[in-house]
């Protein structure tokens, strides 16, 4: 499952920063001195890596890491978790037969999933968001073509994501669309498929108050759009880097969308 040997070959293949080495090692420790950790830890390793696909999905409902896992279990679990994929990584870049343009894409995007959030937000540890996001892509769930990330639901459905920060260039993402079209079919062998994206950046609420001549503007004029989820806690998420916030009279005001949405 997982082991100081594959920490090690692990934290190469990603090139992720030796200085979370020992911590990693820490963590294993302490899972491994208790049964119920590591039976934990394995019932979440096989719902990742080994059981069909879909058994991902209900995990997204999942905040605590305590109810992913149990109780007092290390908080680095989600980050053992990543590095407990590698190896599968390698089988699915090979079963998809990955050019090396998404192997590097994808080894930078897990390399990320395992330190964003020790980096810019100083947890203790990776959001389960972010341990997930890291199984689509060692899954080879995802393929990003420029500006956008390709999801394969289904023979009959993908998924757009927008990448934090990514250009939204209405024509890098017309490009990225008709790049897609090529990559999909070859790499999972679909066709006759939709696409669907359910980001926030296409709710009619913000477009009401946007500029009409920003990206975002432009990159909602692409689509058939219909109202969906709330999609507040993406919006505090991906636009001002927090997770909630009781008080919007605090909000930053540093960019002008910021001020607009605030």
């Amino acid at each position: 499952m997982i082991n100081k040997e594959i920490i090690d070959e692990a934290f190469v293949f990603y090139n992720i920063d030796k200085k979370y080495k020992e911590r990693c090692y820490e963590a294993l420790k302490n899972i491994n001195s208790s049964k119920k950790y590591m039976n934990a830890f394995k019932e979440v390793y096989t719902k990742l890596y080994i059981n069909e696909f879909s058994s991902i999905e209900p995990l997204w409902e999942i905040e605590n890491i305590y109810d992913m896992f149990i109780d007092s279990i290390d908080p680095f679990a989600t980050n053992l978790m990543v590095l407990a994929g590698y190896r599968f990584h390698i089988e699915n870049i090979k079963k998809y037969k990955l050019d090396d343009e998404q192997i590097i894409i994808h080894k930078n995007r897990v390399k990320e999933c395992f330190e964003s959030d020790l980096l810019s937000r100083g947890y203790e540890s990776i959001r389960i968001s972010k341990m997930l996001w890291a199984a689509y892509f060692i899954r080879v769930r995802l393929l990003e073509i420029f500006s956008l990330q390709f999801e394969y639901k289904t023979n009959m459905l993908v998924k757009i994501h927008i990448p934090k920060n990514t250009d939204l260039n209405v024509e890098k993402v017309k490009k990225s669309i008709e790049v897609s079209k090529e990559l999909l079919p070859k790499i999972y062998n679909i066709k006759g498929y939709k696409y669907m994206c359910t980001s926030w950046l296409l709710s009619n609420q913000v477009y009401k108050l946007i500029d009409k001549e920003t990206n975002i503007s432009k990159f909602y004029d692409l689509f058939k759009v219909e109202d969906g989820d709330d999609c507040l806690e993406d919006i505090l998420n991906f636009v001002f880097g927090i997770d909630n916030c009781t008080d919007y009279s605090t909000l930053s005001e540093r960019t002008s969308l910021q001020r607009v949405l605030k």
